[in-house]
């Protein structure tokens, strides 16, 4: 039960030990700025001097230390056009600050090789406060996870799902009751079930596999979907995803899931970073994530349209003394795996006429060194099932 951005698929790759570097620079042969008010001294000439030819800094933001890849959001060009007019459009180009402002292919990280393809942004301003990018990420994020679980050409069913598929039961829920209209534009509404509650039908788990149509991080790796009906109402299950104090409940292979850095929280919307801990049994190893995980209610409200959930890993410039060290430090570091959740998605879709069920739709693509390649989609595709079996014990 350890697929979901709540359990195993609900954080990302540690990058532990790095100091942070520059959010305005950050190649690996750039200096780290210092974290006091000795940054004042560093003049612009100096800065643009650096290899990378980054914009001035404003001293008005603390170094970043959060990052998230974006390179693969075919929405986030003009979601961090939006930002920019309606959040900085007073600040001209030169002082548009990369990651901050702009979505860049420097890395983050002083360990992490340069790519050209790839693009990052700053999903924080270094104290505590989401980076001016931060919102536009969430949208493009949203926007393209929602539109992979409900494109039909990406997924195909297994075998099991196949037969369900078949009976045409259904065929009225499975790809058919859009979370986005044709014109690309968000439409949300109930959804009506093919089976009463204490049916038998009621159990079944669709499931599909399924890969990428972009070259970017993670492609040669398949997705999983799952689809399900759940006996809970659609706020309760999303309090249960998303409250990181029950992820026990659920995934028996847990040790733990930490927030450690709360960017929003209320009831409708909720953006925070989390690591989590598994253990699997018969592997000797502590699997640790370190996602972002976004929750927001359907246009329409949650328990009356539904509520969608995605988490994609982080890539954290972690300082010696930062708060939430704690929470990645494991005693053993050569029995620890880091591993990275490429895209999570749970869509939690209200069902119509019954206030005290909904319908599960999982994504998951993950990458672990855990997992051989050979075995990756008939592990995923057993993992799905055991998630919204867990879930719904």
């Amino acid at each position: 039960g350890s697929f979901t951005l709540t359990g195993v698929t609900s954080l990302t790759a540690s990058l532990n030990n790095c100091r942070p570097s520059s959010p305005f620079g950050n190649s690996a042969s750039e200096k780290n700025y210092s974290e006091d008010e000795g940054n004042d001294s560093i003049s612009h000439t100096q800065q643009q001097q650096q290899q990378q030819q980054q914009p001035p800094s404003s001293q008005q933001l603390q170094p970043s230390k959060i990052f998230l890849r974006t390179a693969d959001l075919p929405h986030m060009k003009i979601s961090a056009t939006h930002s920019r007019h309606s959040s900085f459009s007073e600040l001209s180009d030169s002082e548009l600050l990369h990651h901050i402002h702009v979505p860049s292919s420097d890395p983050p990280l002083s360990t992490m090789e340069h790519d050209v393809n790839e693009s990052w942004v700053a999903l924080d301003d270094g104290n505590g406060k989401k980076a001016p990018l931060a919102e536009a990420a969430m949208e493009a994020l949203v926007k393209t996870a929602l539109e992979a679980c409900m494109d039909r050409t990406m997924w195909t069913a297994n075998g099991a799902t196949g037969k369900l598929l078949k009976s045409g039961a259904w065929e009225d829920v499975i790809f058919n009751s859009p979370l986005l209209s044709s014109e690309g534009n968000d439409h949300h509404e109930a959804v009506r079930i093919p089976h009463a509650k204490g049916s038998k039908g009621e159990s079944d788990v669709l499931v599909w596999s399924g890969t990428w149509s972009h070259n970017y991080y993670g492609h040669d790796l398949p997705a999983i979907r799952c689809e399900a009906i759940v006996n809970m109402s659609p706020s309760s299950l999303a309090n249960l995803l998303v409250d990181s104090s029950r992820v026990k409940e659920y995934n028996k292979m847990s040790i733990g899931r930490d927030d450690i850095l709360v960017l929003h929280e209320d009831d409708k919307w909720v953006t925070k970073i989390c690591v989590a801990k598994t253990k699997p049994p018969m592997i000797g190893k502590i699997l640790v994530l370190k996602n972002l995980l976004h929750m927001e209610e359907l246009p329409g409200g949650g328990d009356t349209v539904g509520y969608v959930i995605v988490s994609r890993a982080v890539a954290h410039a972690q300082e010696e003394d930062a708060e939430g060290a704690a929470a990645t430090v494991v005693e053993d570091p050569s029995k620890v795996v880091h591993s990275e959740m490429l895209m999570g998605l749970n869509v939690i879709r209200a069902v119509e006429g019954e206030k005290d069920r909904c319908v599960l739709i999982n994504l998951n693509h993950l990458r672990s060194p855990m997992i051989p390649m050979m075995f990756a989609k008939k592990l995923g595709l057993s993992a799905a099932v055991n998630f919204i079996n867990d879930i719904r014990a």
